[in-house]
């Protein structure tokens, strides 16, 4: 008997440890709990058990505003309370939507601590665990909002010319998953995307845990997307996490819709921005670098025909040159060909992949690059009116009975 007394209160301790966590995760089917909580758009599950908030930040009424969503699994929601006062005198009825989402807002004072409890009880008279949605918060008037946009300017700006070395500086040690990953595909992002414009407003910062820093910010971007040749823009908001080692902010985490690393968005961002209505940019194609091939062989010089091959497999038999798809760049059986007037430059020590704006946009010359012997493994770089390529010799079989060229194109 005692023993299943034992087993019995375990299995209740247990399930009362899962439950404890459902108002963060709002995994439960029908126990009454919180889906989310946010306090003035700091994340209420990522904060810790307290909240710094900056007077500074504040909208010019100073209030600050809780929100969240209630959930009751297969019943409906009765009522929403809230306590700021570590429920010792006032309870404050809350109105909700069907759906179970709610706002309040409070005008808080600076130095007071206020203690939080959000209660939500379904039409059967179940309520959720209200200790577990306790949270300290403070308001603060120490001046944080120009280190933030400190580091929010360099971090845009780094990224905008295309300079991992100086967006890189700016990602914390400590970054959220893998900080090597993150590098990766900005990367990537660099070889998908062009002429990148980033405008930000900050709507609220807070503190929690450990010190770091929560960020929210609404933002307008503008990009050229290199495989579509299209220019794209969404608007949204979005939110960052910062660490404050030495007295510097760096980059902790973040939140989709992402501003960094779009090309592996699964592997960088940290959950997603509850909000958001517009199109937000996404990458998720595989073949983010827009390269395309082509491959000449059985050339006749005499009659100055070849068969070219492109990526997709197709082959055709061309007189002079063939134009590859990205645009002014081809080959014939005597040289690789570049459409029109253009500057060009040899660009060593870099894949076609990891070439950038910055390695393009410096440095040109009007002489041809192409007309000196080109070997496998060379990357050169052209301009052609405002467009930007980039080739990389893939294979050059110059031999004097025959000529076999491969190249790989990339527009920037």
């Amino acid at each position: 008997m005692n023993k299943m007394i034992r087993a019995m209160a375990a299995v209740l301790l247990l399930t009362g440890a899962a439950e404890a966590k459902w108002w963060i995760f709002g995994k439960s089917n029908d126990a009454v709990s919180l889906k989310y909580l946010y306090i003035n758009r700091v994340p209420a599950d990522e904060s810790g058990k307290t909240i710094k908030l900056f007077k500074e930040t504040l909208p010019s009424d100073g209030m600050v505003k809780i929100n969240g969503r209630a959930h009751v699994g297969r019943g409906r929601v009765g009522s929403i309370r809230i306590s700021l006062d570590d429920k010792e005198k006032i309870w404050q009825d809350v109105k909700f939507a069907d759906n179970g989402t709610f706002e309040h807002v409070f005008k808080p004072q600076v130095g007071r601590t206020y203690v939080l409890y959000v209660e939500v009880t379904d039409t059967a008279g179940k309520t959720n665990l209200v200790e577990d949605t306790r949270k300290e918060i403070t308001l603060s008037e120490e001046q944080i909002q120009a280190a933030v946009r400190e580091a929010l300017d360099e971090m845009f700006a780094a990224y905008s010319r295309e300079d991992l070395a100086g967006f890189m500086a700016r990602v914390g040690d400590k970054f959220a998953g893998d900080k090597a990953i993150l590098e990766t595909a900005v990367k990537k992002d660099f070889d998908a995307l062009n002429n990148i414009r980033i405008t930000y407003t900050i709507n609220n910062i807070g503190s929690g845990a450990q010190g770091r820093v929560f960020v929210s910010i609404t933002y307008n971007r503008l990009v050229f997307v290199t495989k579509t040749g299209q220019s794209s823009a969404d608007t949204g908001i979005t939110e960052f996490v910062f660490d404050s080692p030495a007295g510097q902010l760096a980059l902790f985490s973040m939140k989709q819709p992402l501003m960094f690393g779009l090309s592996d968005a699964g592997n960088v961002a940290t959950g997603e921005v509850l909000g958001n209505t517009g199109n937000i940019l996404t990458l998720d194609d595989g073949d983010l670098t827009g390269a395309l091939t082509v491959s000449l062989s059985n050339p006749n010089r005499l009659a100055n025909t070849a068969t070219y091959t492109f990526a997709d497999n197709t082959s055709q038999l061309e007189t002079g040159f063939a134009t590859v798809a990205l645009g002014d760049i081809g080959v014939d059986i005597h040289h690789i060909w570049v459409s029109g007037t253009t500057t060009g430059k040899a660009i060593p020590g870099k894949s076609l992949s990891d070439v950038t704006m910055a390695d393009l946009s410096s440095g040109l010359s009007g002489s041809n690059p192409v007309t000196g012997i080109v070997n496998p493994g060379d990357v050169l770089g052209f301009k052609v009116g405002s467009r930007y390529y980039a080739i990389e010799i893939v294979s050059n079989d110059l031999g004097n009975s025959s000529f076999n060229i491969v190249i790989r194109v990339r527009a920037l």
